[in-house]
């Protein structure tokens, strides 16, 4: 599953318009500051070659998820995002890390054009490989994260720091790395002029299939003339194959979710189930009860109450019904157990 929902991501990616307005609706607050006819393609590949301490050679390989170079009038800036379908624990590390990579090539490439040029003035030059006139490519990485639950991971790199108190002083000197961070929960829908807008409107209702059917039918029009790289990423992301069929009967390749409604209402009657079991099940585990003692009382099998008691012993005391309902969506194996 999280290779199809990653390689829906790229595909809808390559479409210029789609990864301008990524940026333009989630950094940009919705002004057109990327636009398509400025774009180019770059390797989504970063190599580094270094010599270690004993003079071997020492190669590191990174690879994006999408990369594109936007010219400006004379000069230009490198765009990357990053799709995560999961909180990455170490996602500020990780980013500094393909930030790194990509100034540290620009100074390589600078150096070797200094020597192919042979125009170093002095020793100072020469060491670093790079002029005091010389300037780097500004790089901006966007973290798309398009998981159904909120982003638990740090946001910067000095959530993942714990500073000893008696060194507390040092904190102000330390280089921080922040992510730029886009997920469905941060999102304004209205900020996007392409189908992100309702990619990010139906994600933000993910287990809630009633009011995904109130969006759609308020949005009809929309929804009935969706393209395949969208209709794509919304059947990856929201496991929509489960429930709606699609419909592309128009002769002009495009997809009718008009169509689904009646399967999204079904949809949204098993959610109700599904969290009034999650509901039960957590009074039983407040009391003591086993998964077997549970299972045969609430007439369930032994593996899903198992699962729903795994799920909810992250959220104890409380036992948030819905937050445990979509840590279970998250997992592979928890709907065939129902």
């Amino acid at each position: 599953m999280k290779k199809e929902k990653d390689s829906a991501v790229k595909r809808f990616l390559e479409n210029p318009a789609h990864f301008c307005d990524l940026f333009n609706g989630s950094l940009f607050g919705g002004k057109q500051v990327l636009k398509a006819g400025s774009l180019e393609s770059l390797p989504g590949e970063s190599i580094v070659s270094f010599a270690d301490k004993d003079g071997r050679k020492v190669t590191v390989k990174r690879y994006r998820d999408a990369v594109r170079k936007a010219c400006g009038n004379a000069l230009y800036a490198i765009f990357a995002v990053e799709g995560q379908d999961k909180a990455h624990y170490a996602m500020p590390v990780r980013e500094m890390l393909y930030d790194a990579m990509s100034y540290t090539s620009q100074v390589e490439q600078a150096a070797l054009r200094h020597r192919e040029n042979g125009d170093y003035q002095n020793s100072a030059q020469f060491l670093s490989g790079f002029f005091p006139e010389d300037r780097l490519v500004p790089v901006v990485t966007l973290c798309l994260y398009y998981g159904t639950t909120p982003w638990d991971g740090p946001m910067e790199l000095l959530d993942m720091m714990d500073i000893p108190e008696e060194f507390e002083d040092m904190r102000p000197y330390l280089s921080n790395y922040r992510l730029n961070l886009i997920q469905p929960e941060n999102a304004e829908p209205d900020n996007f002029r392409t189908d992100w807008k309702l990619i990010f409107s139906l994600l933000k209702m993910a287990g809630d299939g009633t009011g995904m059917k109130e969006y759609i039918q308020e949005n009809s029009e929309m929804f009935r003339h969706i393209p395949p790289d969208t209709y794509d990423m919304l059947k990856a992301l929201l496991h929509a194959d489960r429930w709606w069929k699609a419909d592309a009967d128009s002769g002009k390749g495009e997809t009718d979710m008009c169509k689904a409604l009646e399967e999204i209402e079904e949809m949204a009657k098993q959610e109700g189930e599904i969290l009034l079991l999650i509901k039960l099940a957590c009074r039983k585990l407040e009391k003591g009860k086993s998964p077997e003692e549970a299972a045969e009382e609430l007439e369930e099998s032994v593996e899903t109450i198992r699962k729903i008691y795994q799920a909810a012993e992250e959220f104890a005391p409380d036992y948030d019904n819905v937050q445990i309902y979509h840590r279970l969506k998250s997992g592979n194996d928890f709907s065939s157990a129902l």
